[in-house]
C-alpha cells in the first residue's frame, strides 16, 4: 500500500467514532423532536398553539398604543411579522439539518467499516468482517431513519407554519383596516364640530 492510500485509510479510521457518535446524536435528536412534534400536535388540536398565541398577544399589546401614522403602523406590523417568522423558521432548522446529515452520516458509517471488513476478508478473518458488516448496515438504517422522520416532521411543520403565517398576516391586515376606519371616524367627528 502506498503512502497516499495509507493516509486515506488513517483518515477514514479517525472518522469512524465521530461518525458513529453523529449517527447516535441524530437518532437522539429525532427522539426528542418527535416528543416536541407530538406536543405541538396536541396544542394545535386544542387550538392553543403557543407561537400564534404569543404573536396575537404582542399584537394586542402593540395596538393599545400604536404608532401615530398609518405608514408607521404598517412598518411595525411588517417588522413584527418578519421577526416572528424568522424565529419560527429557526425552530425548524435543526430538523432540516438532520434531513441531510442523518443519511450522510449513515452512509459514512457504512463505508468506513466496509473498508475494514474487506481488509479482514482478504486476511481470512471472518469474525472481524461480520462485526464490521453489522456496524455498516445498522448505521445506514439509523441514519436513514433519522433523516426520514426529520423530513416527515419538517414537511408537516412547514405546512403548519404557512397556515400560521397566513393567520397572523390576516390579523395584521384586519387591525390595520380597523385602525384606519377608526381614525377616519374620529376625523369626521372632529370635522363635524
Amino acid at each position: 500500500m502506498n503512502i497516499l492510500e495509507s493516509t486515506l485509510l488513517a483518515i477514514a479510521n479517525l472518522l469512524y467514532y465521530p461518525v458513529i457518535g453523529g449517527v447516535l446524536f441524530a437518532l437522539l435528536h429525532q427522539v426528542v423532536s418527535i416528543g416536541k412534534f407530538m406536543s405541538e400536535l396536541k396544542q394545535r388540536k386544542a387550538k392553543n398553539f403557543k407561537k400564534v398565541s404569543t404573536f396575537k398577544e404582542q399584537h394586542k399589546v402593540y395596538f393599545e398604543s400604536p404608532s401615530s401614522t398609518y405608514k408607521l403602523i404598517e412598518f411595525d406590523l411588517i417588522y413584527s411579522l418578519r421577526k416572528w417568522q424568522e424565529t419560527y423558521v429557526k425552530s425548524l432548522s435543526a430538523n432540516r439539518l438532520v434531513i441531510k446529515a442523518g443519511p450522510t452520516l449513515g452512509l459514512m458509517g457504512t463505508l468506513i467499516p466496509m473498508g475494514t471488513a474487506l481488509s479482514s476478508l482478504s486476511q481470512g478473518d471472518l469474525l472481524i468482517m461480520s462485526a464490521n458488516m453489522v456496524t455498516a448496515f445498522t448505521t445506514t438504517i439509523v441514519g436513514m431513519a433519522a433523516g426520514l422522520t426529520a423530513f416527515l416532521m419538517n414537511y408537516k411543520q412547514t405546512e403548519w407554519m404557512q397556515r400560521d403565517l397566513l393567520e397572523c398576516e390576516s390579523l395584521c391586515e384586519k387591525s390595520l383596516v380597523e385602525w384606519e376606519e377608526s381614525e377616519q371616524g374620529m376625523e369626521k367627528l372632529a370635522n363635524s364640530y
